[in-house]
């Protein structure tokens, strides 16, 4: 038998093959460790930049207040209890504290400084929208907001010119992790005693913290706040201004007392949500009138610097990202203490008499060589308002003071016009109206010269100018030339030809007009309008230096043949009020302009055609000053407006001159000098570039400007337009008289198309009689021969009964009926 050997190794088992599921599973943990590897190195390199933000106990201490220097380097302000009066975490009321948890960071005491799920609730809401609106910050993250990332935000601004949305992670990626070290230095208690003692409540005069807001609103300590005011103060930091119910006395046009209501009511039904109060508590203070808690107390200054020092305080945030009353500052500006006294003075109505009480004016004085302001007017009632309304930084639409800016100015650079250039003003339907353009004067004068056109303030040849202008250059070169001479941007971008004579959406502020008007005298360049030179921040003495920047708008040719025009408005006889600022000492460059309540003063049965505005603007080689002069919101529901006596005592001018006159004293004024490029021309000047083409409408001399001039200026033969037959026998046939080719219509009667027509009159509506006037020196000859008489005023302005007044007689009737035709007028 055979022995076989079974010494053979066995077979190795089949090797197991991943399937797909596994193979997926494991590239996507393999993904998901290389992920978290990078992204752990990613947060290490964010938080460990160099050039990032860094955690000290020193940053957050405010024991040391901020200072306010003057332009010699005086002390002129600072900040003390005024302010802020900080109160201690045993001092605030328990509702206090569950409100703020409630509605600003309900896990406020069992987080570590971050509430993740807070935080990515609000990342896929941002995912959503696209944007970075919602932060999901708890207000650990908030105090390092304030104290460190505005700063470095700004710092980022600087030296890259904006804040990246990468910017915007690595900041909030430092912000999360140096709020977690702070709650790892810093007790609960003390955020929360810092948080409240630095946030604003919308209470006035730039002060912080919630003592200070309990006593702006409701006049108690905080300690004695009960439950819906509570409720109504943690609800107001979410939009301070929008949440104060005071707001109702100066803003008709929204209702804050009704917002601020449905904001306490929402912090307590989050309270009721979280377990703070019981549904009891929360109907009893839902149900309580808010209207009746307020309990304001008028707080008057006597500080003539309170408004510069308020604009400077919202200068500095913008310029640091940060809010002197929280993080301490040396702030260094160009205040003129002295100038700004005289202006004082001028709002408490000890220097120019006021029409009435409710009348109000507003101003800046700006430096145009350095673009600083040094003075602002903010108006007769700010020292005793509890919501300060800044009559220097309100926009009010400028009327006619535009013309110079817009259609005229840039001329002499585009067009090659000389300074003798001959405007046609006729009868047009410049804007597609469907009806014609129409001057203050009523009539039509034919070819006039460029200095009358502006003297007498024609809007026909200012209209006509600037669509030529924006024929030759299009529309987005005015936007930027519009953003350049200082306004908002929201208002430049909706640029049109209209803003040429202050029309359409065209609204400026005193400090803008002030600045625009100060490129005249600074050889064409307007540098950007600024309270602040520098800034060292006393934490770690870094200087933040203000907002110098330079704006090229036209030639120094070009500014100072437009001086030479607006001297003549000054001194060239045409009674405009503009004459009041003439002085024997030096020259004054200046331009008038008023705007009228159209339709919308209807609603408080202003009529149509009364005037709303009237601004004063002039200049001098050192300083250039924007006045205006009316009435604030709160006394248009009153039907106050500027009737034809109140016009006539040309405040805005009498202030003007008092304060060059001042200011000339100290600084002492001289004509603007001038520049090489500019050629005699015949009896003006032109840029000596265009000599050789020449301006051919240069030979028409300037109309001999009267009260009621019955025609227009001479024209030689060769500027003689071809008589329009059909015109001039409509024009004569309806009682109209046709010179130069224009239609001049009788009095009573207005330009429709070719033909004259009546004027159709309406009833006015009713006028509250207006207070008493003070006796007035005696005025100026002005164009109309003859005044309204002026109704009877009421002593109390607050209180009138609405009567219809004396209608207006002769001239001044005349210019009242012309403002009726269905057109906003800027003269």
């Amino acid at each position: 038998m055979q022995n076989s050997n079974n010494n053979s190794t066995p077979s190795k088992k089949p090797r197991r093959k991943l399937d797909i599921w596994n193979k997926i599973a494991v590239c996507i943990l393999t993904l998901f460790m290389v992920g978290c590897i990078s992204v752990f190195f990613i947060l290490v390199n964010v938080i460990n930049d160099p050039e990032g933000m860094r955690f000290s106990r020193d940053g957050l201490s405010t024991l040391s207040n901020s200072r306010i220097f003057d332009d010699a380097g005086n002390l002129a302000f600072e900040f003390g209890e005024e302010i802020r009066e900080d109160i201690t975490y045993e001092q605030i009321p328990q509702n206090v504290i569950d409100a703020f948890l409630s509605i600003e960071d309900s896990r406020f005491f069992e987080h570590s400084g971050f509430d993740l799920p807070r935080f990515l609730a609000a990342a896929v809401t941002n995912l959503k929208s696209g944007s970075f609106s919602q932060g999901g910050s708890t207000l650990t993250m908030q105090m390092i907001d304030n104290a460190f990332t505005k700063n470095q935000e700004e710092k980022i601004s600087n030296e890259k010119g904006s804040v990246s949305k990468l910017d915007q992670i690595k900041l909030k990626i430092q912000e999360i992790y140096l709020s977690l070290i702070a709650e790892q230095t810093i007790e609960k208690e003390e955020i929360m005693e810092y948080y409240l003692n630095r946030i604003w409540f919308g209470s006035a005069g730039s002060t912080r913290g919630i003592q200070k807001a309990a006593k702006y609103y409701f006049n108690k300590d905080v300690s004695e706040l009960n439950l819906p005011e509570s409720a109504f103060l943690a609800g107001a930091i979410n939009a301070p201004a929008l949440y104060n119910p005071l707001n109702n006395r100066s803003d008709s046009e929204f209702d804050h007392l009704a917002a601020a209501t449905e904001r306490r009511n929402t912090t307590l039904d989050l309270m009721l949500q979280h377990g703070y109060i019981t549904q009891e508590e929360h109907d009893l203070a839902v149900n309580t009138d808010l209207a009746l808690s307020l309990n304001y107390i008028p707080q008057v200054s006597t500080d003539a610097n309170e408004a510069y020092i308020n604009q400077v305080i919202s200068e500095a945030i913008q310029l640091t990202g940060q809010d002197p009353a929280i993080i301490p500052m040396d702030i260094y500006t160009a205040l003129n203490q002295d100038v700004q006294g005289e202006v004082d003075r001028v709002m408490n109505g000890e220097v120019i008499p006021f029409p009435n009480e409710a009348f109000d004016v507003g101003l800046a004085i700006t430096n145009p060589q350095s673009g600083e302001i040094i003075a602002v007017g903010p108006g007769r009632r700010y020292h005793e308002q509890d919501v300060k309304q800044d009559n220097s930084i309100n926009t009010r639409q400028p009327g006619s003071s535009m013309k110079p800016l817009l259609a005229y100015c840039s001329t002499f650079d585009l067009l090659g016009w000389a300074t003798t250039h001959t405007v046609q003003d006729k009868a047009k339907d410049y804007w597609n109206a469907g009806f014609n353009l129409v001057n203050s004067d009523g009539r039509y004068e034919g070819n006039i010269s460029l200095e009358y056109a502006l003297g007498v303030s024609k809007n026909t040849t200012a209209a006509a100018t600037m669509i030529e202008l924006v024929d030759n250059t299009g529309i987005p070169y005015w936007v930027d030339f519009c953003k350049k001479l200082g306004f908002d941007d929201e208002v430049a971008e909706t640029f049109n030809p209209q803003f040429a004579i202050g029309g359409s959406n065209m609204f400026a502020s005193p400090v803008q007009m002030s600045s625009a008007y100060s490129m005249f005298a600074n050889n064409g360049v307007r540098i950007n309008s600024h309270r602040i030179r520098r800034i060292i921040r006393r934490s770690d003495n870094e200087e933040i230096n203000g907002n110098t920047t330079e704006n090229e708008l036209i030639s120094a040719q070009a500014a100072w043949m437009m001086s030479q025009l607006l001297e003549k408005v000054v001194t060239g006889g045409y009674y405009n009020f503009n004459n009041l600022l003439t002085s024997t000492n030096y020259p004054v460059y200046a331009k008038s302009g008023t705007s009228d309540w159209a339709e919308d003063g209807l609603q408080y049965g202003i009529p149509s055609t009364t005037i709303k505005d009237e601004w004063s603007i002039a200049y001098t080689d050192k300083i250039s000053i924007a006045c205006w002069s009316g009435y604030t919101p709160e006394y248009f529901s009153q039907g106050w407006y500027i009737d034809m006596p109140t016009l006539n005592e040309a405040t805005a001018f009498k202030i003007n001159d008092h304060l060059l006159e001042y200011m000339n004293n100290s600084m002492g004024f001289a004509a603007i000098p001038r520049p090489d490029g500019v050629s005699d021309y015949g009896k003006g000047y032109i840029k000596t570039e265009f000599v050789e083409q020449g301006d051919s409408t240069s030979h028409t001399p300037a109309p001999t400007p009267t009260p009621e001039p019955e025609q227009s200026g001479d024209q030689t033969d060769d500027m003689t337009p071809e008589v329009d037959e059909a015109a001039k026998s409509a024009c004569e046939g309806s009682g109209g008289s046709f010179t130069d080719n224009a239609c001049v219509c009788p009095s009573g009667t207005y330009l429709n198309g070719t033909a004259c027509a009546p004027i159709q009159v309406e009833p006015a509506p009713e006028q509250p009689e207006q207070p008493e006037q003070p006796e007035q020196p005696e005025q100026p000859e002005q164009p109309s021969p003859e005044q309204p008489e002026q109704p009877e005023q009421p002593e109390n302005p607050e209180q009138t009964t609405p009567e219809q007044p004396e209608q207006p007689t002769g001239f001044a009737m005349t210019l009242m009926n012309l403002f009726m035709l269905p057109m906003r007028r800027f003269f």
